[in-house]
């Protein structure tokens, strides 16, 4: 356990601490909706987010866990939860947007309670993440570790617009699953400006969600108002099902 979380939080802490310094584009509530179509799992217990303490270096630690799919609530339930010393202790997971559960956890740190955030991301987007990283030729030590606690949204480069049928307004889509958003490219149909131009299809980008976040916050592309999460199949089928559950 201990080798578990005292690399996480060193790397998470480092890796979100680069912020280039000029006027950003989108305002703090616009940023807020931008991640409010990221679903995590967490735990809960009596209405309210659970912490869960482990002994990190000799030291206690609280830790809330946000989980990106619903194997990842499993691993965390199975690999660390029951390394805890509260594992015994009642919870279940519940599906929330991620900006409603740092909302959730600011409330909680409010009163007083000290505690870390582990992210857990989706073991099935690890390998491609891994692959992905390496060929956009990104420079991170224990690379292994990093996928392993570090969430990836993935985007399309260049962009291409998607359309919501609800609204019909268009859409730059990035997703937390890669094959999600792969299979949107695929469909996309590619226009030639001349028979001989040749067309770069466009290609998934991994983006660490650290980074993802500062971009949102930062950047003063006029595209960056466009982006949109679109939720796993997955974690849309979880949420589907807890419903039913409760009706």
């Amino acid at each position: 356990m201990i080798n578990f979380i005292a690399p996480l939080l060193a790397i998470s802490s480092s890796y979100s601490s680069i912020a280039p310094t000029h006027v950003a584009l989108l305002t703090p509530k616009q940023v807020e909706e931008k991640l409010d179509t990221i679903i995590v799992f967490t735990p809960f217990s009596k209405g309210v987010p659970k912490y869960f303490s482990f002994e990190v270096d000799g030291k206690k630690k609280n830790i809330y866990f946000a989980a990106f799919s619903v194997k990842a609530t499993n691993y965390l339930s199975e690999k660390i939860i029951s390394t805890s010393k509260d594992s015994k202790d009642k919870y279940s997971y519940t599906p929330k947007s991620l900006s409603m559960f740092y909302s959730l956890i600011k409330s909680e740190k409010d009163k007083g309670i000290k505690a870390d955030v582990v992210y857990i991301p989706d073991p099935d987007q690890k390998v491609i993440s891994k692959i992905l990283l390496k060929e956009q030729g990104e420079k991170i030590n224990n690379i292994d570790n990093f996928i392993a606690n570090n969430p990836i949204i993935f985007c399309p480069n260049p962009v291409i617009n998607a359309t919501d049928q609800n609204s019909k307004k268009s859409f730059i889509p990035c997703s937390t699953d890669y094959k999600n958003l792969k299979s949107m490219i695929d469909r996309v149909k590619f226009k030639k400006k001349f028979p001989w131009s040749k067309v770069n299809k466009p290609k998934v980008m991994a983006i660490p969600l650290a980074q993802f976040i500062n971009t949102l916050n930062t950047s003063e592309q006029e595209n960056i108002k466009n982006l949109r999460v679109i939720p796993s199949p997955s974690s849309i089928e979880a949420i589907n099902q807890m419903n039913n559950q409760q009706k």
